[in-house]
């Protein structure tokens, strides 16, 4: 079975935008808490930073350092950050050991498998600044499982503003073999065993956290 692919999306940012309701509050929400968190002499990482928008888009905080890594080049507007091609959590060990600030994960953790999902958190644990932040965001599966198939319905019926019947069944057949989301509940047990956990955004079964160490 095919994986999806999202490096051959033409239009990356407006791709996600039309998946995911209400993005862009999300994208303002942890903005805002990257710049308040952002230390001068440390690093803010953006795990799976795409097409570079999120760090691009961010005020910079004197003597701070702003490294994107992702294992998909997609021609990145490298502008203002440093950029890191290549496998995600081999170069994220070698290029960030610490000196933390803030990590940011906006739904790409959920693309890893559960090993090194687990050493890159484990990685954050260990290394990240005291009063630092994880800001997190993934689709998880809602714990009451009717509720979870009534939102899934929704969520449907609002993609087919911007995509095909095709294109929605398709991506789905591929999500299925890439993507693997936790329940609501498991979720949250494994951000409180890293720190203090604050949910700061929900659409849908898609939600956003701020773990602060």
């Amino acid at each position: 079975m095919v994986k999806f692919n999202f490096g051959k999306i033409e239009d990356f940012e407006r791709h996600i935008e039309l998946s995911i309701p209400n993005f862009l509050t999300l994208d303002n929400i942890f903005r805002q808490i990257a710049h308040e968190y952002a230390q001068p002499e440390s690093v803010v990482v953006d795990l799976g930073c795409s097409t570079g928008r999120f760090l691009t888009s961010l005020n910079k905080t004197d003597g701070c350092r702003y490294v994107g890594i992702d294992e998909v080049d997609m021609e990145q507007r490298r502008a203002n950050f440093e950029f890191i091609h290549g496998d995600c959590e081999k170069d994220y060990l070698v290029k960030t050991e610490d000196n933390i600030s803030v990590m940011v994960s906006m739904f790409f953790l959920q693309f890893l498998g559960s090993s090194k999902r687990q050493r890159l958190l484990s990685h954050f644990k260990k290394h990240i600044d005291k009063g630092g932040v994880l800001l997190i965001a993934e689709k998880v599966y809602l714990n009451d499982p009717k509720l979870q198939q009534c939102i899934h319905r929704l969520h449907i019926q609002e993609k087919r503003k911007g995509f095909t019947d095709k294109e929605i069944l398709d991506k789905d057949v591929e999500l299925s073999v890439s993507m693997f989301c936790k329940t609501e509940m498991e979720l949250e047990v494994e951000l409180r065993a890293l720190g203090k956990v604050s949910k700061v955004w929900q659409s849908y079964n898609f939600m956003g956290y701020v773990v602060k160490r």
